[in-house]
């Protein structure tokens, strides 16, 4: 609130007027009452009366020393100090935060802003990053090309049982060489990731939930390789399948295992139903009748799942 009653008392400083808004009702009804402001001829417009001037100037003082210097600095990088947004960017303007060629999203906020929550609004030399890891199986010789190395996934994935990718590191890759996998199965439980049994020549990658930019990224780099998505069977699951599709520009494809039919005497209620057309699948037409869905780990453990989902594929 101090930004926004700090924002709100400069713009009426500079330019002797105001607009009604939501958000500041409480304080221009404050304004009203100190007799700093009176309503305009213009709809939903204040003016500054002018024997209130020194009271805002006081008010600035207390609310904020040095806000003068502050409106500059802040004009000089570019930001606008009516906003209330951008008055945390001072401590960012003042300092000289170090930064090398990539800096973490939250450590910069934190440097250049109210807090690692709060979104900067100052642009950095660095490459500002999330810092994702993603998690995946292969079972080809999938070479990841970076500055220094070819990073063999297949080897690390029979190592370690499964393979990982920073950010940092993908963005400093050449991209992927070697024997490319004819198939990439995302998969949105943890389970699947370390328990799915694999058709040859397949890559699994880990997209969380909707944390699937990273997979999204390597989906990108493979254009010719087959993609399924494999989730859970429920509304959620089917959502991050389309937005998936859409940012690959790929066809949606969503894994419904050929003996699925089977496993419906084990579906759960759902609190919320499916949206009407989410899909024509039997097998999702008949969860979404009855109102339920499936867990994709009831499928892992089936015989039949990796030589099903070969076929699925091809």
């Amino acid at each position: 609130m101090t930004d926004l009653e700090v924002s709100l008392l400069i713009r009426l400083v500079e330019t002797g007027q105001c607009k009604d808004a939501k958000r500041s009702a409480a304080l221009l009804h404050r304004f009203r009452q100190a007799k700093w402001i009176e309503l305009s001829t213009r709809v939903n417009t204040w003016l500054l009366r002018p024997e209130a001037i020194d009271a805002l100037t006081k008010r600035l003082d207390h609310l904020r020393p040095g806000w003068r210097a502050d409106i500059l600095l802040l004009r000089q990088g570019g930001l606008d100090p009516l906003d209330p947004n951008s008055l945390p960017a001072v401590v960012g303007l003042r300092a000289t935060p170090h930064v090398a060629e990539f800096v973490h999203r939250k450590t910069w906020n934190a440097a250049t802003a109210a807090g690692s929550k709060v979104p900067s609004r100052l642009p950095s030399s660095a490459t500002v990053t999330d810092d994702w890891s993603l998690r995946g199986r292969v079972n080809c010789a999938t070479l990841l090309v970076t500055q220094s190395a070819e990073v063999n996934l297949g080897e690390m994935t029979a190592n370690l049982t499964e393979f990982a990718i920073p950010d940092r590191a993908w963005r400093l890759a050449e991209g992927l060489r070697g024997e490319l996998p004819k198939l990439i199965l995302t998969v949105e439980n943890i389970g699947a990731l370390v328990d799915l049994h694999l058709p040859p020549s397949t890559m699994v990658l880990y997209s969380q939930g909707t944390a699937y930019k990273a997979a999204v990224e390597v989906l990108n780099t493979v254009p010719d390789a087959q993609w399924m998505h494999f989730g859970d069977l429920d509304p959620a699951g089917v959502t991050i399948a389309r937005r998936m599709a859409r940012l690959t520009d790929r066809p949606l494809r969503i894994y419904v295992p050929s003996f699925a039919m089977e496993y419906l005497h084990r579906a759960l209620l759902l609190k919320k139903g499916w949206r009407a057309g989410s899909t024509d699948h039997p097998v999702l037409a008949a969860l979404a009748k009855a109102n339920a869905w499936l867990e994709q780990e009831f499928f892992l453990l089936d015989r039949r799942i990796a030589s099903d989902l070969g076929d699925a594929a091809y």
